[in-house]
This record gives structure tokens, sequence and C-alpha cells, in this order.
């Protein structure tokens, strides 16, 4: 076999496994409609190079005829396709749209007369064929006849193809996706005019070479073949880390659920539980001791207040927009309630010049409070908690200070993770984070926020 004709088969067989692996991407994913029109791209591209081989080998006016009309079938299908995958991979706009519909309707008449016509669109009349040696020595066969008198219709066909392209570019560099319109507007544009025009001078008969048109398709479809793949990598490499946030998320939600159920259990549910059994035995107490009766009277108005202290604690968990509702002196004694009820400790708090803060600072504040107590209680088994947080004018100062077991701070237990979540809550607001502890003589935490750092 020729060696052309190898190279185009060649050609036609990379096109096919082109348009095979897109139609498997768009198979996986029906709303990737560009990937499903670049395949029927590559496709009618194949079909194209193969015909083009018919050209070259015909002996006679007939089989050359046949063959042309066939090449020019596929070059109009793969024009029409490539314009709606220009439209799809750039998402153009109305105009856009509107000129790649002009463009299709100028093609598809253009099928029709090739069609129906008996030399091809190209050509009125075949007389002969003519003949041409290649440097190898390898002789091919071009049609020799009449031009049909298309080069106007043609000219604007192109003008208007080169505009769907310009806007596609345009869209994709509006989005940021700059490199990719500089290439493939490039790559389109080159392949329109260059092998476009060097067609048509083989067609006249100025120019005795084979056809590059195949080999500009493949160039064009081997670079934006390529560009798709890195989207499809891109978008893949996105939907895994979504997938493992998205995993993440729940973790936590069922953590956090846990955690809360746990909190419900250990504070809420017993100090009902208490409560119940007070209010039961209060009536034959009443009547007996009635001294101790009042005492449980004041024991229940006790257990009921913190077990609401703590159910709005709770309620602030499942919903955190709620700490934004109030001023963070009121989130204190709340958070400061709750703990007691649940832990049976005094916990005090002392708030001057209670002021807002931004969202972010009131939060992490909170938070640091919220852990600092949690530590006091689970960890340094302390009976008391003073909760100190003072605003002046230029910074404000949270201290929380437990009368605990304490703990030497350059050899940080591992159950005292809770440090490091703390010291990173303050650094999220450029805050200072200052712990110091003994053995046996409690923890002082404190955090000092200058208020002229708030981002």
């Amino acid at each position: 076999m020729q060696p052309l004709i190898i190279a185009q088969y060649m050609a036609a067989a990379i096109l096919f496994t082109v348009a095979g692996v897109h139609l498997l991407i768009w198979s996986q994913c029906y709303r990737r409609w560009a990937d499903m029109l670049f395949a029927i791209t590559a496709i009618a591209a194949g079909g194209n190079a193969i015909s083009e081989s018919f050209v070259y080998v015909a002996h006679d006016v007939g089989t050359v005829a046949v063959a042309l009309k066939w090449y020019v079938g596929f070059s109009g299908l793969w024009a029409i396709s490539f314009m709606w995958f220009v439209v799809a991979y750039g998402r153009v706009g109305r105009v856009g749209r509107w000129l790649a519909s002009l463009v299709c309707v100028e093609l598809v008449v253009g099928l029709a007369i090739n069609t129906t016509s008996r030399y091809s669109l190209i050509y009125s009349d075949i007389a002969d064929l003519r003949k041409a040696t290649l440097p190898w020595g390898e002789v091919i066969s071009h049609a020799k006849g009449d031009l049909r008198p298309l080069p106007l219709i043609a000219e604007v066909s192109m003008l208007m193809a080169l505009g769907v392209v310009f806007c596609a570019c345009f869209r994709l560099w509006r989005i940021g996706e700059k490199s990719r319109a500089v290439v493939f507007g490039l790559s389109v544009v080159l392949f329109i005019l260059l092998f476009g025009a060097h067609a048509n001078l083989v067609d006249s008969g100025a120019l005795d070479p084979p056809y590059l048109t195949t080999y500009g398709f493949l160039a064009v479809v081997s670079v934006i073949s390529f560009d798709m793949a890195r989207s499809v990598v891109r978008s893949s490499v996105l939907s895994d880390e979504l997938k493992r946030k998205e995993a993440d998320m729940r973790a936590a939600v069922d953590d956090e659920r846990t955690r809360i159920a746990g909190d419900l259990h250990d504070s809420v549910t017993q100090t009902l539980f208490s409560t119940a059994a007070i209010a039961d035995a209060l009536p034959d107490v009443w009547e007996r001791y009635p001294d101790e009766a009042r005492q449980g009277l004041e024991q229940l108005r006790q257990l009921t207040t913190g077990a609401l202290a703590e159910m709005r604690n709770l309620l602030l968990e499942l919903h955190p927009a709620a700490l934004l509702e109030r001023s963070l002196g009121e989130l204190l004694r709340q958070l400061a309630n709750g703990t007691a009820a649940r832990a049976r400790v005094r916990v005090e708090v002392q708030v001057v010049h209670d002021r807002s803060f931004p969202e972010n600072v009131q939060v992490a504040l909170y938070r640091i409070a919220q852990e600092a107590l949690n530590n006091a209680i689970r960890h340094a088994h302390a009976s008391s908690v003073m909760l100190d947080l003072v605003c002046g004018p230029g910074a404000t100062t949270l201290t929380i200070v437990d009368d605990g077991k304490g703990f030497e701070p350059n050899q940080v237990p591992s159950n005292r993770l809770g440090l490091e979540i703390m010291r990173e809550r303050a650094g999220s607001i450029e805050a200072s984070f200052d712990v110091e502890s003994l053995p046996e003589h409690g923890t002082t935490i404190r955090v000092i926020y200058r208020n002229n750092t708030a981002k």
C-alpha cells in the first residue's frame, strides 16, 4: 500500500479512537454535550480522511466523483458538528448561537446540492483526472474540471464560522480561561484559514500535492481533545475532593450529634430525672418536714433553671447563627449557667463594658470560653471557674480561671488537645493566647484581642 494512503488510514484510526473516548465520557455524564458533539466531529474527520484516500487512488472520473461527494459530505458533517461543539464548549451567547445556526443552514443547503449533483458540490463538471507525483514517487489522482461558482457563499460562511469561534474565545476569556481561549482560537482560526485555502488551491489545480485537511483536522482535534481531557481530569479531582469533604462533613455532623446526645444524657436528662424525683417526694416531705420541703423547692428551682440554661446552650450548638444574636457577655452568662447546672460546679462571670464584635471574633471568643470550661470540668476536675470579660477601648481580654488540678504547660498531656484548638481559634482572629498553670494550683487562660485587628 502507498505511504500516503497508510498515513490517511492511520489518521482516521486516531480520530475514531478519540471519538470513542469522548463518547465513553459522554455516556458517563449525558450533560456533557460538548463531548458528544466532539465525538461526532472526530468521526466525521475520520470519514473525511478515508474519503480523501479514495480520491487519491481513483482511476476514472466516476470513481473520483463519488469519492469527492463522500469527501464533501463528511466535511459538511464535520463543520456542522464542530459549530455546535464550539457553541457548547465556549458556552456562547445568543449572537454566537444565531451565527452557528446560519452557518449550519448554509452547510445543509450545500450538502443537499452535493447529494443531488453529479460531480459533488465542488465541481459542476469533471472532465478528466490529473495525476501528481509526490517527492517519494507515489502517484495520486485529483479531479480536473470546472469549479462551481460559490466563492461568495463559502466566504460568508467562513466569516460567520470565525464569528462563532470569536464568541467562544471571548466567553472563555471573560470567565478566566485565558489560556484555553488563546489555544482554542489560534488552532481553529489557523485551520480554517490555512488548510481551507490550501484545499481550494488543490481543487482549482493551482497546487498538485495532497489535501492537508486531514492533518489539519487531526491537529485541531488533538489540541482540543487534550484540553478537554485536562478538563475531565480537573473535574474528576474536584469531584473526588467534594466527595471527601462531604464525607468529612457527614462524619463531623455525626460526631456533633453524638456529642450533643451525650450532653443531653449527662446534663438535661440527669437534671430532669433529679427534678422528677424531688417533685415526687415533695408532697410527703411537705407534710412531715416543711423546712426540708422548702429546701427541696429551692433545689427544684435551681435544677429547672439549670436545665433551661443547658437546653439553651445545646440549641446554640444546633443553631450557630444564634451566637450572633446576643452580646458576648450574655452568651458567656448563659454558658456559665448551663455548665454549672450540668457539672454541679460554681461558675462565676464578670463582664466589664460589654460590646459588639465582628462575627468571626464573637464566635471564636465564645468557642474558646466553651472549650476552656469543658477542659476545666472534664480534665482538671475543677470545683469553681471564673470567666472574666473586659472590653476596653483598644483591646478585649477574656480570662478563664479554674481551681482544678493544673498541669505543666511545657508537658501538655494528650487529653489536653483542646488547648491547641483554642490556640488556633485565637490565631484565626489575630489574638494572643497565654496559658498559666501549675500542678494542683489550677489553670489560667488569657486571650487578648486587639480591637483594631478585625478583618
